[in-house]
């Protein structure tokens, strides 16, 4: 399978996981942005993605939508009914789904390095501030498959602490898996990031829990997962760039009357929220808190000084 049609067959399955109503196809072909314009090659891609999709096991249903005898369809993934089954992905497609993913940055074509550069910070050494990637184990993945697929509990080393797991779903979002299930220790669930899970091992027993009839997948927002002081941040966005934060960030944005956006995060990873504004450059500002904004502000002495030394 070439790694575009992973990455965009990846979209549309997270697309449809994480949609609240069923969607249209035109709704679907917006929202991932990578179908060809002519209508009619648009269809064709479309219906062999629906068909992949199947294939992979994932329960897409087909429903009307419109006023009667007007209506169009439109596409659902039920959560209760979905668990991701054996792929049977040879090694080589599991690691251009990986690389497909981890190859894209979004706001056209600047990644994080250009944004440094531009901020004047990028001196072509590594540092501590630079964005990585991380390739998931292929045999956590596989393991964690297994699981799913058989209904086995899992336990784990995460975060220094062993925990026993029931899992749920796998998600794959931006550049990580993210295993959700319930944690037995803590009554509850949980979602983890699957590069970060140690001492992996599966239980004997099939058929071992029961998923439940209603659950939330993970928040795909990398600064969601770290061991920082959680804090709420108020980001200020421009208005060219409101569609970029609410479609990229998986953030609501209310509109100011200016035309200029406001939106609110759950940040536990303070670095990792820092690199994702630093994308937008001048098109955002933190206006709280003042714990954030000085690190932003620290983060920005940082790259001149860095840039200063190295043009001395």
């Amino acid at each position: 399978m070439a790694t575009e049609k992973l990455e965009r067959i990846l979209k549309l399955l997270t697309e449809l996981l994480n949609a609240s109503t069923p969607k249209t196809a035109d709704e679907l072909r917006n929202k991932i942005n990578m179908y060809p314009d002519n209508l009619v090659a648009f269809r064709k891609q479309f219906s062999r993605d629906k068909a992949s999709l199947k294939e992979m096991g994932v329960p897409l249903e087909v429903v009307p939508v419109g006023p009667s005898g007007n209506s169009a369809e439109a596409y659902y993934v039920d959560n209760n009914k979905y668990y991701l089954p054996d792929l049977n992905l040879s090694e080589e497609e599991l690691a251009q789904l990986n690389y497909a993913a981890n190859s894209v940055h979004l706001l056209g074509a600047i990644t994080e390095e250009e944004a440094l550069r531009k901020l004047g910070g990028y001196s072509g050494s590594q540092h501590d501030y630079e964005a990585t990637v991380s390739l998931a184990n292929l045999e956590t993945l596989n393991t964690l498959f297994e699981a799913l697929s058989q209904r086995k509990q899992v336990t784990m080393i995460y975060s220094s602490k062993r925990r026993t797991v029931q899992p749920y779903l796998l998600q794959f979002k931006g550049e990580h898996w993210y295993l959700t299930g319930n944690e037995i220790e803590a009554g509850s669930t949980k979602s983890y990031r699957t590069d970060r899970i140690q001492e992996l091992q599966t239980g004997e027993n099939v058929d071992e829990y029961s998923l439940p009839r209603s659950f939330t997948g993970a928040d795909f927002n990398y600064f969601s997962y770290g061991d920082d002081v959680p804090v709420t941040a108020k980001l200020l966005i421009d208005r060219t760039h409101i569609k970029w934060v609410e479609q990229n960030l998986d953030i609501p944005v209310s509109v100011n009357s200016d035309g200029n956006g406001i939106a609110e995060f759950l940040v536990r990873n303070h670095d990792s929220f820092i690199n994702r504004v630093l994308l937008l450059l001048h098109h955002a500002e933190i206006l709280e808190p003042d714990l954030l904004r000085d690190k932003f502000i620290n983060r920005l002495q940082h790259l001149q000084k860095s840039h200063e030394d190295n043009n001395a």
